[in-house]
């Protein structure tokens, strides 16, 4: 799962800073969210607009 950091953190693999896209299991990321260390990104796909939000106008 996909997090973005809130905190900096280190490991055996590196330093990690505020701001970093990082991949944790979900048990990690549901910890880390608790904590306030994280938040999950969003998953699928981005949404798309579907033509324009209002009609336009007649003239």
């Amino acid at each position: 799962m996909k997090v973005r950091l809130l905190v900096p953190r280190s490991g055996n693999d590196g330093a990690q800073n505020i701001g970093d896209i990082v991949d944790v299991s979900a048990e990690e990321a549901e910890a880390m969210v608790a904590a306030g260390q994280c938040e999950v990104l969003r998953r699928g796909k981005p949404e798309r607009a579907e033509g324009p939000a209002t009609p336009p106008e007649q003239a």
